[in-house]
């Protein structure tokens, strides 16, 4: 007769497994984005056993403590309900955004200052709260139903899954490894693309010890990673800054959060259009990054994204505001975002915080709204004996916000529903863009009119900009951070500058020459490549045959033609990503003799300012 003990322990087991093949069902929601029919012998394997895997090592960390009934149940249920939920929040991210939930995602969600910079609505907050609930009152419903059977039903149960469930999920699981590895060793990509929708997938790769052991020989890859250690230390600039002709000339940026340089149209932003008739428009301009964190962090420095994390960790401030200082600039920056997160506070206007002005409340629009203010009672009494830097960020398109006179384009969405949108969703989408667009070209207009009130306009440079651009299903997703196609990096740069001759520049530029082409403008006598990666924008000459631009994990670098996409991800190091850089469709590695010297030259642009 088995006591009450062993009855709780069998239990607790079954209670274990019958989890696991629960959450195996979430694993197995992930191959909807497997767009390859013919990988699924491989990838619904692979699902499964990352799945058992992962509860392989629940197992083995909590099955010593099975005896303790009343101590293990609770944490059972928490950590099955967190996991499953977990799954089905990575589930709807990578619908939209396709990638995992990763380092910028716990950084937003431990971040508070980040959900200044996010506007998700509350339906997607109610649709979560609704989830979770569910899973728990599954974890409880389970718990009563095990706990009401007898003990011979549940070592029967156990039985058969010891014996045909276990054994089953054993043998897939090594043999979709080893297909994984043979895959790896001669280069199938179709196969190794087909395991990246699959969360938490560990792949196995054996190519040396089959070449060792056995002579199969792998197929070679020309593998390379333009990526920079976060722990390495930073030698920037690598000569001090010389004012050789001081020019203290007043400077003036707007910036407007993810806008695209395709929307700015007479009927969308007609201040910013009417602005452009005296200033040169770089129409084909890339950032360089495809969200704020990088885009933001390249435009100060003129510096490739990758160096973010090191100049993060080093808490080193660009040299921009630290000329501007040495010509004594009266230096204000207006933020509609808390400049906390991302961290700009450690990194961009390091030098500069006690000039920052971003505590601002309420949705973007009404932030915009409270900036527009504090900048317009700013520059009215302002101090004209010193040069003047202002830098206004605005946030409205970024959160599709604005008021609602501004309610031009229709229909519209009032709220976006993450948890449901979709492709068939994009005209309501757009159009909310739109609105909130055309509500920061009201503010940015009503500025620069005020310059030209004050005498500010004609003698100051003045320019328009954006940090990134915003994609609406064009390629297959929403917004940005999610890929390096020209939708969400194509932003804009507008630049009034006296003796610059207006019109539009429609060769490829990139946004990280703005601000060392600026320091020159100012008296800077420097080489750019001692304090820069950037090209003069404003020389006659200026070319780029390629433009570097970044993320979290990965780093591009665009031609006209083509775009390189590298990951410095373990599991992905080794396979460069080639796409059309019109159509952002996957190509062959290009055939341009080219393209071995860009790579070998960003290399070298990455390595310049690090020990």
């Amino acid at each position: 007769m088995q006591t009450s003990s062993t009855t709780n322990t069998l239990s607790l087991t079954l209670f274990f497994k019958i989890n696991f093949l629960f959450t195996c069902l979430f694993f197995l929601g992930f191959l909807a984005f497997n767009n390859d029919s013919e990988t699924l012998l491989f990838t619904i394997p692979a699902a499964i056993s990352t799945a058992a895997l992962l509860y392989l090592i629940y197992f083995i960390l909590l099955r010593p403590f099975f005896h303790f009934h009343k101590f293990i149940l609770p944490i059972l249920i928490t950590l099955f309900t967190l996991t499953n939920f977990a799954l089905m929040l990575d589930f709807f991210i990578y619908r939209i955004w396709k990638f995992h939930i990763n380092g910028m995602v716990l950084n937003i969600l431990f971040s508070p200052s980040a959900f200044d910079s996010i506007q998700m609505g509350t339906a997607p907050i109610f649709i979560a709260i609704g989830y979770f609930s569910l899973f728990v009152l599954f974890e409880l419903w389970l718990v009563n139903f095990l706990k009401r059977k007898e003990a011979e039903r549940l070592s029967l149960w156990n039985r058969f899954f010891n014996r045909i469930i276990v054994p089953f999920v054993l043998i897939i699981s090594l043999s979709e490894k080893v297909y994984y590895g043979f895959a790896n060793m001669y280069a199938n990509d179709k196969v190794l693309e087909s395991a990246k929708p699959i969360p938490l997938y560990q792949p196995l790769t054996f190519t040396r010890f089959m070449e060792r052991h056995f002579g199969l020989k792998g197929v070679k890859r020309d593998g390379n990673t333009i990526s920079i250690k976060s722990d390495s230390k930073v030698n920037y600039p690598l000569e001090p800054i010389r004012i050789d002709q001081p020019n203290p000339i007043n400077i003036f940026i707007f910036a407007s959060d993810a806008v695209r340089n395709d929307i700015l149209k007479e009927n969308v932003a007609p201040n910013i259009v009417k602005f452009s008739k005296d200033a040169l428009w770089y129409t084909n301009n890339r950032s360089g990054g495809d969200c704020t964190r990088f885009g933001i962090f390249s435009l100060f420095y003129g510096l490739n994204s990758p160096y973010w994390f090191t100049f993060l960790n080093a808490k080193k401030g660009p040299v921009f505001f630290k000329t501007l200082k040495k010509l004594g600039y009266d230096i204000n920056v207006f933020s509609s975002t808390d400049t906390s997160w991302p961290e700009f506070t450690k990194t961009v206007y390091y030098d500069v915080r006690d000039r920052v002005r971003d505590k601002f409340e309420g949705k973007p629009w009404e932030k915009d709204a409270q900036l527009f203010k504090k900048w317009m009672s700013w520059i009215e009494k302002t101090d004209r004996s010193k040069p003047i830097f202002s830098f206004v960020f605005l946030d409205s398109p970024h959160g599709r916000s604005y008021p609602k006179e501004f309610r031009k384009f229709t229909p519209v969405c009032d709220e976006i529903n993450y948890a449901t949108v979709c492709k068939q969703d994009r005209t309501v989408l757009l159009n909310r863009y739109k609105n909130a667009v055309n509500y920061n070209d009201y503010l940015i207009g009503k500025m620069i009119e005020k310059l030209k009130k004050k005498g500010l306009y004609k003698n100051s440079i003045i320019i328009f900009t954006s940090d990134h651009g915003e994609e609406f299903f064009e390629f297959g997703n929403l917004g940005h951070n999610s890929s390096f196609n020209i939708e969400q990096t194509n932003s804009p740069i507008i630049v009034k500058m006296p003796g610059l001759k207006p019109g539009k520049v429609n060769h490829l530029t990139s946004s990280i020459d703005l601000i060392p082409s600026l320091m020159k403008k100012v008296g800077v006598a420097n080489d750019f490549k001692k304090f820069s990666n950037a090209k003069d924008l404003f020389d006659k000459d200026y070319h780029r045959d390629f433009v570097t631009s970044g993320k979290w994990y990965k780093n591009a670098i665009i031609t006209p033609r083509y775009t390189l996409v590298f990951s410095n991800l373990p599991n992905e190091i080794l396979r460069t990503k080639i796409y059309d850089t019109t159509t952002y469709q996957p190509i062959p590695y290009p055939q341009d003799p080219n393209v071995n010297k860009y790579i070998l030259e960003v290399l070298d642009q990455n390595r310049r300012f690090i020990k």
